[in-house]
């Protein structure tokens, strides 16, 4: 991946875009952590978190004007955290800090004139970055206007205190009145505070920058400018806390600009989501109301993905975490699995205000892997399989209309092998509309190599059909999958398409009973852009009189069901808890429109129809069936619809097994089909090479494509009974 593209993706997520409080805080406080730290009664902790922001948190903390509660969203939810409560607090209940760190003394030195706090904060910021700092003012000890805040408000202890504080870092005190004669020799530098009155007749306001707060003069600053007809505490702090940044800067000859954007800026970027969020007003009890704080962030599509959720992070660090993975000459590419478990669904993107995609960052990333050769076979070969027994003349061809051929009923795979029965119904319905002008096309799209990205067999599989498109006159597609229109829509987007709910509000809706009860309704995440398929679907369930429930995350915030993208090749049990995600989603039973939906939906706990088990009933009620049993199907679909092929059947074929409930969940979850089975058989029965057990079980293996099947079975009466079966990639090399 180029650094370019990572840089696109990461600027894309917000997560690290400071809370709405921090942003309106003109010294940048980490409100967030400080709430955070003051919830759990650390006042000690939250007293530090102060003090990485605040130049002088004892006095700050006690009078600050708090911008930041001005900005809280919580005011929306009955009222904002009283932030400038919490830090009173704070101070209340925590220890002092101590001697303050002081970086190595430096030979260039700094004079600071007023007293105010513009200038205590520019002193203290200097001195600890080793600076050798003199102040200017009047009185017994600097202060200036906050000498006249009440004792109870800011004791004047505090400010002896932090005069002392300043002292003992090697801070003096200077009578100099002349700031141009005494205070710009060669290496120093000075600052005026101006919300000290006794010097603002040294500044003219006009001649100060106001990013810099450098005058004309080099090596002259000035600060501490009301923003407002009321003093700000919080402004001349951060006043004086960024002169001393520019002073700094002054002194090491570099930008008094560059790179202080955050320094300055006081927008953010950050999305926070208040839907769920309670409305509470603010508590009297410090503590209780620091646990008011929700912590502003985003993570809105990290709180709703479970993708996302799994690896602890949001989508920026996934990206640089992609980023690494690619710069790994040798070792782990840890990052494989995780690029290879997104569904692709879309949903972060649609969530993100700034329309993140991980899908997108994925898709790039595993077309990279397989570019570079780096992609685990293992992940995908079994659905790239399945996808080229769909596609091969066992299960698929063209059937033109009788007469000519207007339209082709394009099922797809899933459905021709969940449904079959279904869809040769469907099949006939339409032929019947039609009125012989009805084409029939069986296969599989190539979503699979799509989402595997494997470029080349989804170039193969389009091709193919493109062929078989155009052999027929370029008829309109009627779709049964959404999965299968957003491939053409991509691959062949001239291509007339058409969803078969369309179709069948347009031309007639066969005679249905509705089921009872309200059915959750589920769209599939590939109709996420397509408000014409999911509206049509609508008005067929309002026509028939179904009622429906429609649910929190539908629509174009419609969750997906574990099977895009090969989730569930890759990480099952994620696949399944986005399933029992979605699932909770209604106490109802689901009703969808998707076969591979219903399929992956199905076998958690409730019942979920597809939208033909209302128009076509099953005759023997819905079954959830396995891969084996869907290839099975879609072989015998296609001689029902087109006639047999033309291979002859393979050795294997007819030989009788039994399989238990329990050994057949086993071998779904391995990917071990009854092909597989019933081909090792036959060659263990046909070479005598097998392995038998003292208790009478044989054991017998053989080595199909790219991996090796293991099978344990009784034989009784020419059948066999599967025990158990195994399979693994490991290949045994004999040395010589």
């Amino acid at each position: 991946m180029e650094r370019y593209k990572l840089d696109d993706f990461e600027q894309r997520c917000i997560q690290d875009e400071l809370p709405y409080c921090q942003a309106a805080c003109p010294l940048k406080v980490d409100v967030r952590a400080f709430c955070g730290a003051m919830a759990q009664k650390r006042f000690d902790a939250a007293r530090k978190i102060l003090a990485r922001s605040m130049p002088l948190p004892d006095i700050i903390g006690r009078i600050c004007d708090h911008p930041c509660q001005d900005a809280c969203i919580l005011a929306q939810k009955g009222g904002a955290i009283s932030i400038g409560k919490l830090e009173r607090a704070c101070l209340e209940n925590s220890k002092e800090m101590g001697m303050i760190l002081r970086l190595p003394s430096k030979k260039l030195s700094a004079t600071v004139y007023g007293a105010g706090l513009s200038s205590l904060s520019c002193a203290i910021e200097l001195a600890k970055k080793g600076y050798q700092v003199s102040m200017v003012f009047d009185g017994e000890i600097p202060g200036g206007r906050l000498l006249m805040f009440p004792q109870e408000v800011l004791p004047q202890e505090v400010l002896v205190t932090t005069w002392q504080n300043l002292q003992r870092m090697g801070v003096t005190r200077s009578f100099e009145k002349d700031p141009i004669s005494y205070g710009l020799k060669e290496g120093s530098a000075l600052y005026v505070g101006v919300d000290d009155p006794e010097w603002t007749h040294l500044v003219d306001a006009n001649d100060v920058d106001p990013f810099t707060y450098q005058t004309s003069t080099k090596g002259f600053f000035a600060g501490g400018y009301p923003r407002s007809d009321m003093p700000s505490p919080i402004w001349e702090s951060a006043d004086g806390k960024r002169a001393a940044n520019s002073i700094d800067r002054y002194f090491q000859g570099a930008s008094l600009m560059s790179g202080r954007e955050k320094e300055f800026s006081l927008e953010t970027k950050l999305y926070t989501l208040l839907e769920g969020v309670p409305t509470l007003s603010p508590k009297d009890d410090p503590i209780e109301e620091a646990k008011r704080c929700i912590r502003c962030e985003c993570r809105y599509c990290v709180r709703e993905c479970v993708f996302l959720e799994k690896y602890k992070g949001y989508p920026k660090i996934y990206a640089r975490q992609i980023y690494n993975n690619f710069a790994i000459v040798r070792g782990s590419h840890s990052a494989n699995k995780m690029i290879n478990s997104c569904s692709l669904c879309g949903l972060c993107e649609v969530l993100c205000p700034n329309d993140f995609s991980m899908a997108d960052l994925c898709r790039f990333a595993r077309e990279q892997m397989v570019e570079r050769k780096i992609m685990p076979p293992s992940v995908h070969e079994f659905a790239l399989l399945d996808m080229e027994h769909a596609n091969s003349p066992r299960s698929s061809g063209f059937r033109s209309g009788a007469k000519t051929t207007e339209a082709v009923f394009f099922p797809g795979c899933q459905l021709a092998g969940a449904m079959p029965d279904q869809t040769e119904r469907v099949a006939n319905f339409l032929g019947e509309m039609f009125d012989g002008k009805m084409g029939i096309l069986l296969g599989c799209c190539g979503a699979p190599a799509w989402w595997a990205s494997r470029q080349d067999k989804v170039e193969e599989v389009i091709k193919s059909i493109e062929k078989t498109i155009e052999s027929l006159g370029n008829p309109t597609l009627i779709m049964a999958c959404s999965s299968c229109n957003e491939v053409f829509k991509n691959f062949i987007p001239k291509v007339s398409r058409v969803s078969l709910w369309q179709v069948l509000l347009e031309r007639g809706i066969p005679e249905a009973k509705p089921a009872a009860e309200t059915l959750a309704l589920h769209d599939p995440c590939t109709t996420r852009h397509e408000p014409e398929w999911r509206e049509s679907v609508r008005k067929i369930l309002r026509i028939l009189g179904q009622p429906y429930e429609e649910l929190l995350f539908g629509g174009e915030t419609t969750r997906c069901c574990g099977y895009g993208g090969l989730q569930l090749m890759a990480d099952p049990d994620l696949a399944h808890e986005g399933v029992l995600r979605r699932l909770k989603e209604s106490e109802n039973d689901f009703l969808t429109y998707c076969a591979m939906c219903r399929e992956s939906l199905s076998g958690s706990g409730k019942t979920v129809f597809h939208l033909l088990d209302i128009l076509f009933p099953p005759s023997a009620g819905k079954v959830r069936l396995g891969y084996s049993k869907r290839q099975q199907n879609r072989e015998l679909l296609r001689v029902k619809l087109l006639g047999p092929c033309d291979l002859p059947p393979e050795p294997w074929d007819d030989l009788p097994i039994s399989v238990s409930d329990a050994v057949r969940e086993k071998l779904e979850d391995r990917h071990i089909l009854d092909s597989d089975i019933k081909q090792t058989l036959w060659e263990a029965s046909s070479t005598g090479r097998y392995l038998i057990s003292p208790d009478g079980t044989r054991l017998a293996s053989s080595r199909i494509g790219n991996v090796t099947f293991w099978v344990e079975y009784r034989e009784d009466n020419q059948s066999f009974a599967i025990i158990n079966a195994w399979s693994h990639r490991m290949v045994m090399e004999l040395m010589s």
